[in-house]
């Protein structure tokens, strides 16, 4: 008995101290009260996770050797049932004889421990840090390395390797942000970033009823309309009613502006029957279908007059094909691009396609100085659908027709519109319907469901 003993003792504790291993921390993955495990098991065999750096092990029950899994910084084993001993060796650290704590391992279970090494020929340099990052707005899209990385509430956590790495952040109607990570080996990176805002809102009341309210030729609502964020910039504002225009005017919006335009306590005429509502925009050169030998200025009421001839320009205006329509002054002029010669002045060009408009191009001709401007797609406005489910590359079908798998970030969506989303992988899927509004992310979380 007293032999025994001894054998036993030079089996487990000797190898031990000989070797420069150690498992620690050993324990099962724990599943959650209610839902899917986010972890996998086998029917048949015990998984265990062995967390290190380094390479060159090999595992054994007994003679046999077990296969492993080599992932990022983890190996996976597949260990028979009932196993209670697993022998690990390594050519620089020895070999290690480790008792399971506890019970035996059983099927059906994911265990995890850490694998420490040390050797006093080698210095361990890790090789990776964490980089933990707050982000405002919490739906930002962020890029490190050029990939593209989602954020959960705000915040992103990566594990990243050793050094610099460019990351870009973005957001609708936020200020794009560049900087640099640099991670060390001494202390995870900790950072927060908050995105300037770049929009502004309009508000803008009156005074008649029913009046219809337009922003660059858009409907938005009647009497009294407060809008969703809208890029920072000059709009053309119009108010009718009944067919007849009262008002028609430029309007500029700051960033991180609410910019109100009431005109209730105003007496608001109508503009003379027949004319252009572009004749009577403060700033705004006359359509082209005035004399183009003179030019408008505008008196203390806003209203334009001709001044005296002045010389022409030459204007090149280009659409985004050939089937698009341009429009000057709101006013057709052509279709896939437009030579022409206008007087100096502000104009305004846009372009329309499929009953869509792009956004108004606002320029100034002046005089001697040919103009070339290619005018945006048509799009009166858009949104972007941020769409992700519980498991990832699950096919994500848009109004029928696949565009992409999960996560995926849908860009430039007409508004006013409601979309049929539909995910599939495998045997499972699931689908809802969203209504798009404003120039805004609509997030779209959903869960698999077998069919």
């Amino acid at each position: 008995m007293r032999y025994w003993w001894l054998l036993l003792f030079c089996v487990l504790v000797l190898p031990a101290t000989a070797q420069r291993m150690q498992v620690e921390d050993f324990a099962p993955y724990s599943k959650p009260f209610l839902g899917k495990a986010p972890f996998p098991t086998d029917k048949h065999q015990a998984l265990l996770d062995l967390f290190t750096q380094e390479k060159g092990f090999q595992f054994q029950i007994g003679d046999q050797v077990i296969p492993v899994t080599e992932g990022e910084g983890v190996l996976t084993l597949s260990l028979p049932p009932h196993t209670d001993f697993l022998t690990i060796k390594h050519p620089d650290y020895g070999q290690l004889t480790w008792k399971i704590p506890g019970k035996a391992l059983k099927k059906k279970k994911h265990y995890h421990a850490h694998l420490r090494t040390d050797s006093p020929q080698k210095d361990y340099q890790p090789n990776k840090q964490w980089a933990l990052l707050t982000i405002h707005p919490a739906h930002a899209i962020v890029y490190v390395d050029s990939l593209m990385h989602l954020l959960q509430d705000g915040q992103l956590s990566l594990y990243l390797p050793l050094g610099p790495h460019p990351c870009r952040i973005e957001s609708p109607f936020y200020q794009t942000v560049t900087d640099t990570l640099t991670l060390t080996d001494s202390i995870r990176l900790e950072r927060s970033f908050r995105l300037p805002p770049n929009y502004g809102y309009l508000t803008v009341e009156t005074a008649l009823p029913h009046a219809q309210i337009l922003l660059d030729g858009q409907p938005l609502g009647t009497t009294r309309i407060e809008t969703g964020r809208l890029t920072p910039g000059r709009y053309r504002l119009t108010v009718r009613q009944d067919e007849t225009c009262y008002y028609d005017q430029f309007i500029d919006i700051e960033n991180a502006e609410r910019h109100i335009v009431d005109l209730r306590h105003l007496t608001l005429q109508p503009l003379p029957a027949g004319s252009s509502p572009s004749e009577h925009i403060s700033g705004i050169a006359l359509p082209s279908g005035a004399d183009s030998t003179a030019s408008p200025s505008v008196s203390e009421d806003g209203s334009a007059h001709i001044n005296a001839p002045q010389s022409l320009t030459t204007v090149h205006l280009t659409a985004s094909d050939a089937e698009t329509e341009i429009w000057l002054n709101r006013e057709k002029v052509g279709t896939g691009e437009w030579h022409g010669a206008l007087v100096p002045g502000f104009y305004a060009a846009s372009s329309r396609k499929d009953s869509l408009e792009s956004r108004t191009e606002y320029f100034w001709v002046e005089a001697g100085k040919t103009v070339e401007l290619t005018l945006p797609s048509p799009q009166s406005a858009y949104g972007w659908l941020n769409i992700s489910c519980d498991e990832v590359k699950a096919t994500v079908f848009l109004n029928g027709t696949a565009v992409g798998s999960t996560p995926c970030l849908l860009r430039n969506l007409p508004i006013d519109r409601s979309y049929h989303i539909r995910l599939e992988k495998g045997r499972k899927h699931t689908e809802t319907v969203v209504h798009l509004k404003g120039n805004d992310m609509v997030n779209v979380y959903l869960s698999l469901k077998k069919k």
